[in-house]
């Protein structure tokens, strides 16, 4: 479960402070998807990038599970750093393009659980992510975008997260290779009971979400 209470975020110092986020309150529980959908530069990155711990809020609190994650004064704590995972919109690049797939999965399931399976690990979030075992094995300029996103998927999923953020999935996907993922993304958070966080400018995609939330205003200068 995932819950924002009236997080904000804000850039600059000085005079030069505007808001990137202006206070949001959004809960979403195992399996529920909720879609961010609003207008560029209206914040829905920003809140993405600080439920993964990756802003730090300039007030307000975010949590999982009902237990604080993260809050001005809150980093999240290595343990538990699992339990929030991210899908980035342009998965190749977030790959190290000398290494094997499998072996970027791995190197993540062995820095953020204490699984002692690895490698099995990794093969059921594979079979998951529907990506096919052998693509494991290949660097990720090897493979098309489609497959790379589903490798991104898997490394989120064998890390055994309670929250999965995915800051538009499929704006570099071409348009059936964005539904089928899409389509991945939302059954495995329903069947596997993860609160999905979804950022997206399709309508479309946020429609098959549980629910909606809009960000509408423009950054605000302080």
């Amino acid at each position: 479960m995932l819950e924002t209470r009236d997080v904000s975020v804000v850039h600059g110092r000085g005079r030069r402070v505007f808001t990137a986020l202006a206070p949001i309150s959004i809960e979403i529980t195992a399996g529920e998807s909720l879609a961010v959908v609003g207008r560029s530069g209206a914040g829905k990155s920003t809140l993405a990038d600080a439920v993964l711990g990756l802003r730090t809020p300039a007030g307000g609190q975010i949590t999982v599970n009902g237990e604080p994650w993260v809050s001005p004064r809150l980093r999240p704590q290595r343990a538990r750093r699992h339990l929030v995972q991210g899908v980035p919109q342009d998965p190749i690049a977030a790959f190290i393009p000398r290494w094997t797939l499998r072996r970027s999965i791995e190197r993540a399931v062995t820095r953020l659980t204490g699984e002692h399976d690895v490698r099995g690990a990794v093969a059921r979030a594979a079979e998951l992510a529907e990506l096919d075992l052998e693509l494991l094995d290949r660097r990720p300029t090897e493979i098309s975008g489609g497959q790379a996103q589903r490798a991104a998927i898997a490394r989120a999923l064998a890390c055994r997260p309670a929250v999965l953020v995915a800051d538009e999935p499929t704006s570099a996907l071409d348009p059936d290779t964005g539904r089928a993922v899409s389509a991945a993304l939302l059954t495995l958070a329903e069947e596997a009971g993860i609160a999905l966080l979804l950022v997206t400018h399709d309508p479309a995609f946020a429609a098959r979400c549980t629910r909606t939330v809009r960000i509408g205003a423009d950054p605000e200068r302080n």
